[in-house]
């Protein structure tokens, strides 16, 4: 693959898979609740990410969005 100049680059497997797992844990959240917006919904992703994450790279929500639609 390619990087684009200015960003982490590609995900790693870990990474997406990390994704997949965060995105589980808080859609099955019974206190992050279903009434969210999607912005928040993603910032709580995001948290679980962060936490996880040991690829050394800064994944912005917006950034973790865009790939789990890919």
């Amino acid at each position: 693959g390619f990087v684009v100049k200015g960003r982490s680059g590609n995900y790693t497997t870990a990474e997406d898979v990390l994704i997949c797992t965060a995105w589980k844990k808080t859609s099955q959240d019974a206190s992050v609740g279903s009434d969210q917006t999607v912005n928040t919904y993603w910032q709580h992703i995001k948290e679980y990410f962060d936490e996880c994450n040991t690829s050394g790279h800064f994944r912005s929500s917006d950034s973790l969005r865009q790939r789990w639609s890919t």
